[in-house]
């Protein structure tokens, strides 16, 4: 899904497709554009009734992020502060609120923050249409180990402090993070 395709769709999901992704922040891609919560949702009423299609949302908020410092800098502490964990939990809201409103199935990717998960709980409990994945490295590593330079730690979102990567095991465990995926 990106800004003007919305009537693409419908056929798309005619010819088998059923999973769709967006972004709701640069991807780094020129040709995979993000798309405003506006358009994520209007996608979301078009595939809520379509053959219980998925939307796919790599979930930080733009703004969020552009409003962070974004110092020159080759420490990762630079890094993980230009790519908030408010940005993370704003857009996952975001996910939730249009996925509660129209009915359609979400899943959020490579969830980095915590901080989302009694969000996340919460809409589970009340039925929002809500899948949650996060990966091997939000599991195992920690950004308080990250050396200066070490740009092979770099991912976005960002890995996080050890505890929160504590946190993302406790929402495995009870089943508030559905996936792990590489």
């Amino acid at each position: 899904v990106v800004p003007g395709n919305l009537a693409d769709l419908e056929p798309l999901v005619a010819e088998g497709v059923f999973g769709f992704k967006c972004f709701l922040v640069h991807s780094g891609v020129d040709e995979f554009p993000p798309v405003s919560a506006e358009e994520m949702e209007a996608a979301m009423a078009v595939l809520a009734g379509a053959d219980d299609s998925l939307l796919i949302v790599h979930a930080e908020d733009a703004a969020l992020i552009d409003a962070a410092p974004h110092p020159h800098s080759r420490e990762y502490a630079d890094f993980l502060a230009s790519r908030p964990r408010e940005a993370e939990g704003a857009a996952v809201g975001a996910v939730i609120e249009r996925a509660q409103r129209t009915g359609a199935r979400a899943h959020i990717l490579h969830l980095s923050s915590a901080d989302a998960l009694d969000r996340i709980a919460a809409a589970k409990r009340h039925a929002v249409r809500l899948t949650v994945e996060t990966c091997p490295h939000y599991l195992v590593l920690s950004a308080d180990d990250v050396a200066s330079g070490a740009t092979e730690f770099k991912c976005c979102p960002p890995i996080r402090e050890a505890g929160n990567r504590e946190a993302l095991w406790q929402g495995l465990e009870s089943g508030v993070i559905d996936f792990v995926v590489s």
